[in-house]
């Protein structure tokens, strides 16, 4: 089991959505390239700030709103190794991303949001199999209305919720507390 951070989350759907916009055999009118002059639509994480490329463009940001760690038992703890004292724990964060496409044309962000949508659904099993994602629904497709950050300019929201597992394990507490002797006792004969 892999451990996901939340930019790996966020970079997967980023993945997944250029993946549908970036097949030179397609039929839609948009397609995405690394280069930001040659794509006909950008697709990036929502921390970037694109504002002046989406004049002319359409876009596509991909972020994430909170996840959430649950205590599955006390302490998360799933099983403890007598022998060498080392305990194991486990959880299933879930949260939701969130993908805006942002359009001066209501009738394309409206289009760019119902084929990202459909694209996750159509993906989900890729998402559990390769990805290790446990979950990846409800996706909810809202409705069309002006962009916040520009009023000119339309947005189409698209969320997907999703779960994973995270699993780890802890050394024993003297171990642990040994190691941080050590470093104190290195920082010392440094100075």
């Amino acid at each position: 089991m892999v451990t996901k951070t939340s930019l790996d989350i966020v970079g997967t759907y980023i993945a997944l959505v250029r993946s549908r916009f970036n097949s030179p055999s397609s039929d839609l009118p948009w397609r995405w390239l690394p280069n930001k002059q040659d794509t006909l639509i950008y697709i990036e994480s929502g921390n970037n700030e694109l504002e002046e490329y989406i004049d002319a463009k359409p876009a596509i940001f991909v972020d994430r709103n909170a996840i959430v760690f649950p205590t599955i038992a006390i302490g998360n703890k799933a099983a403890t190794y007598l022998p060498t004292d080392r305990n194991y724990y486990y959880t299933t964060p879930s949260g939701q991303i969130t993908i805006d496409c942002v359009s001066r044309s209501r009738g394309e962000s409206s289009t760019l949001a119902d084929i990202v949508a459909h694209h996750i659904v159509m993906s989900g099993n890729i998402l559990r199999r390769a990805y290790g994602f446990k979950n990846i629904t409800p996706v909810t497709l809202t409705q069309t209305q002006p962009w916040e950050k520009d009023d000119r300019s339309f947005l189409t929201r698209v969320t997907s919720e999703f779960t994973y597992d995270v699993a780890w394990k802890t050394e024993p507490e003297a171990v642990i507390l040994n190691r941080i002797k050590q470093l104190q006792v290195d920082q010392v004969e440094d100075t």
